[in-house]
C-alpha cells in the first residue's frame, strides 16, 4: 500500500455507497438555476458594474488611471486572500457536515446582502469594502455548489449533467448584459461616462471630476441583487443525497475534525503527483482567465477605441453566446476525451483571444490591425470560458477522494484565488511601469504580459497522467500503480 493510500479517509467506502445511484432530471434542472443566477453575478456584478463604477469614482477623486487600478486590484486580492485562506477549511467541514445546499444559502444570502448595500452610498470604500465580502461568499458558494454533483446524479451522467449546466449557466450572463443595456439607457439613468484610458493621462485627469456621469451604474447593484434572488428560486427546491457523520457532532468537533482532514488532504495532495500539477496547472490558466474577465469592460473599450464606444457590451454578449455554444461542445466530448485534453483545449482557445486583443487597432508604423478582429477575440473568450469551469470541476471529481470532494474543491480555490490575488496587481503594476514608457497603450502590454501565464498552464497540463478512464469505470482515487509504468 502506498503512503497516498494509508494516509486517506476509510470513509470512501461509504461515501461511495451514498453517492447518487440514479439522475433526475427535474432535480437537475432545478440545481441549474444557482449556477445561472451565481454566473449572473460574476457578469452583472463583476465584469460589468464594479470594476466601471469604482474606475469612475477613482477619476471622481483626482486619482489617475493607474492609481486607481492598483488600489481596486489590493482590495479584490484581499477577498481572494480571505477565500484562499479559508476555502479548504469550509470545504473540509462542508464535508463533514454533509450538507452542502444550506451551505450554498447561507453564504448566497450574505452575497446579495452586501451586493445591494453598495447601492446605498456612492463611495470608493464603502464599494471596495462591500464588494470584498461579497466576491468571497460568491467563491464560496461556488466550490459549495461544485461538490454536490456526485450527491445529484450517478457517475455515467456527471460530466454532461454538470456540462449543460455549465452551457446553461451563460444565460446568466446574457440577462446581466442586457440588463446593463437597460439600465444604461440614457431614458433611465442617463448614459455613464466611457470607462478607458483616454479620461486619464499621465500624471492627470484631463475630465472635471464634476462632469463624471455614473448613469445606472450605482443603481445596477441594487437591481442585480434583487434578480439573482429570483434567480434562485427553484434551487430551493432541489434535493441532494445527505452524507452527515454517524454520530452528532458540536461546532468545536466540527472545527477541530476539519483542521484534521485540511492536514490530511494537503498531504494527499502533495504525494500525488497529477493533484499539484492539475492545482498548479489550474493557478496559471485560472489567473490569466480571471483578470480577462475581470477588465473586460476597460480592456475592449481602450484597445477597441471609438470603434466600440456603446457597444461594448454587445461585444460581450457575443462572447457569451460562445460560451453557450462551447458548454455543449464540452458536456457531448467530456466523457469521452476526459479533463486533460480538453482543459489543454481551453487554454489555447484563451491563449488566441489574448493574442487578438494585443493586435487589435494596433498601429505599427503606417499599418494599422483593423480593430474589427477584436469581435473574434470575444468569440475565443466565449469558447475558453465556456467550458474551463465545467473541465474544471471534473477534474475535481477524477482527483478527489469522494469522502474529500469539498476540501479538494477548496484546494481548487486555494490555486485559483492566490492567483487571483497576484494577476490583478501584476496587472495593474505593468500598467503602471508601461505608463509613458512604451509606444503600446498600456493596457496592451499589460494583456500582453498574460500570454505567459497561459503557456505556463498549458506545458504543465500536458505533464499530468490523466485517470478519467479509471473513474469512468468506478475506480475512485488515489488510482494504484498510475506511475507504476514509468
Amino acid at each position: 500500500m502506498s503512503k497516498l493510500e494509508e494516509i486517506l479517509d476509510k470513509d470512501d467506502a461509504r461515501e461511495i455507497s451514498l453517492e447518487s445511484k440514479v439522475s433526475n432530471r427535474r432535480n437537475a434542472w432545478l440545481w441549474y438555476s444557482y449556477d445561472a443566477a451565481d454566473t449572473f453575478f460574476s457578469q452583472s456584478v463583476i465584469s460589468l458594474a464594479f470594476t466601471p463604477f469604482v474606475l469612475l469614482l477613482g477619476v471622481q477623486m483626482g486619482w489617475k488611471f493607474s492609481t486607481v487600478f492598483i488600489v481596486m486590484s489590493v482590495f479584490m486580492a484581499g477577498s481572494n486572500l480571505l477565500i484562499a485562506i479559508f476555502g479548504p477549511i469550509l470545504g473540509a467541514i462542508s464535508d463533514r457536515a454533509g450538507k452542502r445546499k444550506p451551505a450554498v444559502l447561507i453564504v448566497a444570502g450574505i452575497m446579495v446582502t452586501t451586493t445591494a448595500m453598495i447601492t446605498i452610498w456612492q463611495n470608493f470604500w464603502w464599494a471596495c469594502i462591500l464588494f470584498v465580502v461579497a466576491n468571497f461568499c460568491y467563491q464560496a458558494g461556488r466550490m459549495f455548489y461544485d461538490a454536490q454533483i456526485p450527491f445529484i446524479t450517478e457517475t455515467e451522467d456527471r460530466g454532461f449533467i454538470q456540462a449543460l449546466g455549465g452551457a446553461l449557466a451563460p444565460l446568466g450572463s446574457i440577462i446581466a448584459v442586457v440588463l446593463s443595456i437597460v439600465v444604461g439607457l440614457d431614458s433611465l439613468f442617463g448614459k455613464a461616462t466611457h470607462v478607458d484610458t483616454g479620461i486619464w493621462q499621465v500624471g492627470e485627469v484631463v475630465i472635471n471630476p464634476g462632469d463624471i456621469n455614473f448613469g445606472g451604474l450605482r443603481w445596477l447593484f441594487l437591481i442585480s441583487a434583487i434578480i439573482i434572488i429570483l434567480m434562485s428560486i427553484p434551487y430551493l427546491f432541489h434535493k441532494e443525497v445527505e452524507n452527515p457523520p454517524a454520530e452528532k457532532m458540536t461546532a468545536g468537533d466540527y472545527w477541530k475534525a476539519s483542521l484534521g482532514d485540511f492536514k490530511t488532504s494537503l498531504k494527499a495532495i502533495v504525494l500525488d503527483r497529477n493533484s499539484w500539477l492539475f492545482f498548479l496547472a489550474w493557478f496559471f490558466i485560472t489567473d490569466a482567465a480571471n483578470t480577462t474577465i475581470l477588465y473586460m469592460v476597460p480592456v475592449i473599450s481602450t484597445v477597441g477605441g471609438s470603434m466600440f464606444e456603446g457597444i461594448v457590451e454587445y461585444v460581450i454578449l457575443g462572447g457569451i453566446v460562445f460560451s453557450i455554444i462551447s458548454g455543449i461542445i464540452i458536456g457531448k466530448f467530456i466523457n469521452k476525451y476526459g479533463p486533460k485534453k480538453l482543459f489543454l483545449m481551453i487554454g489555447i482557445s484563451w491563449f488566441i483571444a489574448i493574442v487578438i486583443f494585443v493586435l487589435g487597432g494596433w498601429t505599427v508604423g503606417s499599418i494599422t490591425i483593423p480593430a474589427w478582429i477584436i469581435w473574434f477575440g470575444a468569440i475565443f473568450i466565449g469558447l475558453g470560458f465556456g467550458g474551463i469551469w465545467i473541465v474544471g470541476r471534473q477534474f475535481i471529481m477524477v482527483l478527489a477522494p469522494p469522502s474529500r470532494l469539498a476540501q479538494y474543491g477548496g484546494f481548487q480555490k486555494i490555486a485559483g484565488r492566490v492567483s487571483a490575488i497576484v494577476s490583478p496587481l501584476l496587472f495593474g503594476l505593468v500598467i503602471f511601469l508601461a505608463e509613458g514608457l512604451v509606444p503600446p497603450n498600456p493596457m496592451r502590454v499589460a494583456l500582453a504580459s498574460l500570454l505567459v501565464l497561459f503557456s505556463l498552464g498549458i506545458i504543465i497540463t500536458l505533464f499530468i497522467k490523466d485517470p478519467h478512464e479509471r473513474y469512468m469505470k468506478g475506480e475512485r482515487a488515489p488510482y494504484t500503480g498510475i506511475y507504476d509504468k514509468e
